[in-house]
């Protein structure tokens, strides 16, 4: 289960903004390189984004939806054998200091209950762990001043 933090020199809301565009991940995703909407809502539960990764085409589905606080969504694409994913996006003001925000990306790999599925669950939890750094960093540009 990769879980990945960072201090983001920003409030929750300005962050939660960035991450509440749901189908806009491409704008500050630096793994990401292409995003659409695949639901008329483009946020709250249910709504669906597809994803292309390099040659990878993810639909990724929001589960849990707390406004400035928290956002989890399921992943759909990779090989059926890694499992089911969820990731999920915990946003929590620093204490006392209303303009910083600690961000904490989790990836839960639940794998195939089979020595296959445990390894290439295994191998996935790596990959996530680099993209969450990834995204870590480009939620922390864009809220900080900058751009993809």
């Amino acid at each position: 289960m990769p879980k990945k933090s960072k201090k983001i020199a920003a409030s929750p809301a300005k962050v939660w903004a960035v991450l509440a565009d749901f189908p806009a991940i491409v704008t500050w995703a630096p793994n990401v390189d292409h995003s659409t909407p695949a639901t008329e809502a483009r946020g709250g539960i249910g709504a669906v984004r597809r994803v292309q990764v390099g040659r990878i085409t993810l639909m990724e589905t929001i589960v849990d939806w707390r406004p400035n606080q928290l956002l989890s969504y399921t992943v759909e694409g990779l090989p059926p054998v890694a499992g089911s994913i969820v990731t999920t996006w915990d946003l929590a003001e620093q204490s006392g200091d209303a303009k910083a925000t600690k961000v904490t990306v989790t990836t839960v790999v639940a794998p195939r209950p089979n020595p296959v599925g445990r390894f290439v669950a295994r191998a996935l939890s790596r990959q996530l762990g680099r993209a969450a750094k990834q995204m870590l960093d480009g939620v922390a540009k864009k809220v900080e001043g900058g751009s993809k």
